[in-house]
């Protein structure tokens, strides 16, 4: 029987550094085997064409990415997946779908992630000009039992966040 690939969902609030680290992280094992794939939310919105941000855009999306990640651990291949996913409801179902399943939260402030605000959407929601953004006028669960937390409050480069979780996950 093959050996199953596993999922490393880095998840967080816009701007909280999840594409930043997994690429670097993505880097890294790529170094060390072929079978390693890098999801990005962003991306992945781009190939399915979804740019509905609504709960009911963000659970379709969601369902299409868990359903390629387990189309892809299920081959054996490693998926860093980096997106949102700010509702339990989402983490249970990837949880109970995906066999190797390992979520690290990249935790940052609201506070940290509106003085960053490289892509003007914080702004924009505080401002009313809007809608749908986690964190400012959208319920926002944050991860109960995530494997991994990150504080990543500004003092943290992307480079220690990546042996943090090669520490973790003996990677």
């Amino acid at each position: 029987m093959m050996k199953k690939g596993t999922a490393y969902r880095l998840t967080g609030l816009s701007g909280a550094g999840k594409t930043t680290i997994g690429t670097m992280l993505y880097g890294y094992m790529k170094k060390k085997q072929d079978n390693v794939v890098l999801l990005d939310g962003d991306a992945l919105r781009a190939i399915s064409e979804n740019t509905d941000y609504s709960l009911e855009g963000r659970a379709r999306q969601g369902r299409i990415a868990r359903n390629l990640v387990k189309f892809l651990t299920d081959q054996g291949i490693d998926v860093i997946w980096c997106v949102i996913g700010m509702l339990e409801e989402e983490r249970r179902l990837n949880r109970n779908l995906i066999d190797n399943y390992k979520e690290i939260f990249i935790k940052v402030s609201i506070e940290e992630l509106i003085r960053r605000d490289s892509k003007g959407l914080y702004k924009a929601a505080l401002e009313g000009k809007k809608e749908n953004v986690y964190g400012i006028n959208m319920k926002t669960e944050y991860p109960e039992n995530p494997e991994l937390v990150i504080e990543n409050e500004g003092n943290l480069k992307p480079e220690d966040a990546v042996e943090i979780i090669k520490d973790k996950f003996a990677l």
